[in-house]
């Protein structure tokens, strides 16, 4: 009789491990899906903001773009303005001169 009851101590001793070890490995599993979800909320936040500087980005690109085209507007006014003034004089000076 002292033989059925070690053996049957001995599956409850087991049964008691493989409960704990389930318990365990069910915390270790709940602890490796909350830092999973954690992660995906930084990559989440992550591609929010680098798309919030991609469009930014493109603002500023447009807005560059813009300068630069005024700029070149400026630059060919001034010139034919200075064009103007350098035929005009060369007339004010051949009309004295004749």
């Amino acid at each position: 009789m002292t033989n059925n009851s070690e053996k049957l101590e001995r599956s409850s001793k087991r049964l008691e491990d493989g409960y704990r070890m389930a318990m365990e490995t069910e915390e270790i599993g709940q602890n490796v899906l909350n830092n999973l979800a954690q992660d995906r909320e930084k990559i989440n936040n992550a591609r929010n903001r680098l798309n919030n500087v991609d469009s930014t980005l493109t603002q500023s690109s447009r807005l560059l773009n813009n300068m630069y085209r005024r700029v070149i507007q400026n630059k060919a006014m001034m010139f034919v303005i200075g064009l103007i003034i350098v035929v005009i004089i060369v007339l004010a000076l051949y009309g004295m001169f004749k």
